[in-house]
C-alpha cells in the first residue's frame, strides 16, 4: 500500500516511521528544508546543540513521545527547572505546593482554595463534566475571584486574547492533570531528535522529500493524487498534518458541509524573539517566566540556558520572547529589529540592568497556525481523521483535545492513523 503523508512534523513523521516500519511505501512532503514542524530547530555554526524556532519541552507525563524516544535510542535529558511569574513589578516563584502557600498576595484561605482545586484536577480522570463550563467560571467559583483577577485571568487574557472567556474548563484540567515540575528535552535539540526519527524512516524505506510544497490532493483513478511544486504522485492513502485553513487549500474536492464545519474551528499564531545575550537575563535561575502583566507586549519569557546548560551554545545565554496572537495582529508585520525595541521597555523592567549591550544577536519566528481555541464542549465538533473523500485522513493539533498541543500529542495523532491505516492493509 502507498502512503503520502503531507508535513514532517512530529504529527507525520510519527505516522511515517509506524508505516514505513510495518513495510508500507510511505512518502512524506514537507515544503521546508528540515522535518520538525513547529518544533523545527536552527544551529549557529558555533553551537553544538540546535534551538528550537519556538521554545518546546516534554513533561515526563509525555509517554508517546518519549516512548518513541526511546525505540529509537534518542536520549532525553529530564530536569526540574524553576517556573515564576512577574507580578506587581517582581518575580514569584510558583511551581509547587510550597510556593502557592508562601504566595501571600492571596489570603490564606484563597491560597488554600486554589491547593485544593488544584490537587482535585491532578487527580481526576473526569474532564467530561468540564467541558460544558468556561474556565474563567470554574475557576471564579471554586478557586475565588481574587485568585482569578490576580493569577489567571491575565495568562489565559495573554494567551487566547479575544478568546480568553470561551476556554473550556476542560482544557484548564488538561494543562493540569497532566503536567509536573520535572521537563524533558531531547539530547541535541529536536532538530537532532527528528533527524534521527527521519533516519530511521527512511532505513525502513520510507522517503521524504524536503522542499516539496503540496499544492492540490484530488481523487484519480480510485486512488489519490498529489500535486507539488515539483512534479504529481499518486497514493492509495494520503495523511494531511498540515494546519486546517491549508489542508483547505489543498484538499479542493471536500463537501461544502465538510468544509464549513472545519472553517469555523478557530486557532491564532505565534511569534518569538530569540535572544543570544552574554549575560544570564534572569538571574535566580528561572527557566519559564509568566507575565501577569497585561500591557507587557509578551505572555511568557523562557531563558532556555536555564534548563539546558549553555555550554551547548557556546557559552551563550538564550532567551525565547514570546506571545500568541491572532493572524491580524501587527507584530506579524515587524522584523526582529523593530520587535527586539517593541519589548526593550518592558524586559528593561523586570531586569533593570539589562542593555542592548548584551545583546550577541536576535532571531524572529513567526507561526500563523500555532495554538487553536478550544470552546465549550469541543468534544462535540472536533473532526475526525476520516475525511468525506475517500482514503484521505486529517490528522492536525485542532485534533488534540482535551489536551493542549505539543509534539507529545502530535506523536500520539500519529500513531493513532498509522493504526487505522494499518488495519486495512
Amino acid at each position: 500500500m502507498r502512503i503520502g503523508i503531507i508535513g514532517a512534523g512530529f504529527g507525520g513523521m510519527a505516522a511515517g516511521y509506524y508505516l514505513a516500519k510495518n513495510g508500507l511505501d510511505v512518502t512524506i512532503f514537507e515544503s521546508n528544508g528540515r522535518p520538525g514542524g513547529l518544533a523545527i530547530g536552527f544551529k549557529e555554526p558555533r553551537w553544538k546543540w540546535s534551538l528550537e524556532q519556538h521554545y518546546h519541552h516534554w513533561f515526563t507525563s509525555d509517554w508517546s513521545i518519549r516512548n518513541l524516544a526511546k525505540e529509537i535510542n534518542h536520549p532525553v535529558l529530564l530536569k526540574r527547572p524553576i517556573t515564576s511569574t512577574y507580578i506587581d513589578g517582581g518575580i514569584r516563584q510558583l511551581d509547587s505546593p510550597l510556593s502557592l502557600l508562601r504566595f501571600n498576595k492571596l489570603s490564606l484561605f484563597d491560597r488554600l482554595r486554589m491547593g485544593s482545586v488544584l490537587t482535585y484536577l491532578k487527580l481526576t480522570p473526569c474532564w467530561k463534566s468540564l467541558e460544558g463550563i468556561s474556565a474563567r467560571k470554574f475557576i471564579s467559583k471554586y478557586m475565588g475571584k481574587e485568585s482569578w483577577n490576580l493569577l489567571w485571568e491575565p495568562l489565559f487574557s495573554g494567551k487566547f486574547g479575544a478568546y480568553s472567556e470561551e476556554i473550556s474548563a476542560s482544557w484548564f484540567w488538561a494543562r493540569v492533570h497532566k503536567r509536573g515540575s520535572s521537563l524533558g528535552y531531547p539530547d541535541g535539540g529536536f532538530l537532532s531528535f527528528a533527524e534521527n526519527l527521519a533516519k530511521h524512516i527512511e532505513d525502513s524505506g520510507g522517503k521524504i522529500l524536503y522542499n516539496e510544497s503540496v499544492e492540490s490532493i484530488y481523487p484519480q483513478n480510485r486512488s489519490l493524487a498529489i500535486k507539488t511544486t515539483k512534479g504529481a504522485y499518486n497514493f492509495d492513502k494520503v495523511i494531511c498534518t498540515l494546519p486546517t485553513p491549508l489542508f483547505l487549500k489543498v484538499a479542493r474536492t471536500l463537501p461544502d458541509s465538510y468544509v464549513k464545519s472545519l472553517i469555523n474551528l478557530k486557532g491564532i499564531g505565534a511569534i518569538n524573539l530569540v535572544l543570544s545575550l552574554k549575560k544570564k537575563f534572569l538571574e535566580d535561575g528561572t527557566y519559564w517566566l509568566n507575565m501577569n502583566k497585561k500591557e507587557f507586549p509578551f505572555l511568557s519569557l523562557v531563558e532556555h540556558t536555564n534548563f539546558m546548560d549553555k555550554k551547548y551554545y557556546n557559552e551563550e545565554n538564550i532567551v525565547y520572547v514570546g506571545n500568541y496572537l491572532e493572524h491580524s495582529h501587527d507584530y506579524f508585520k515587524k522584523n526582529d529589529e523593530e520587535l527586539f525595541f517593541e519589548f526593550f521597555p518592558y524586559l528593561k523592567k523586570i531586569n533593570p540592568k539589562f542593555s542592548e549591550k548584551w545583546v550577541n544577536k536576535y532571531y524572529l519566528f513567526k507561526a500563523y497556525f500555532a495554538q487553536p481555541i478550544f470552546p465549550l464542549n469541543y468534544s462535540k465538533v472536533i473532526p475526525g481523521f476520516k475525511t468525506p473523500v475517500e482514503g484521505l485522513y486529517l490528522s492536525n493539533i485542532q485534533q488534540v483535545y482535551p489536551w493542549d498541543r505539543g509534539t507529545n500529542y502530535a506523536v500520539e495523532l500519529g500513531q493513532k492513523v498509522a493504526n487505522m491505516i494499518l488495519e486495512l492493509s
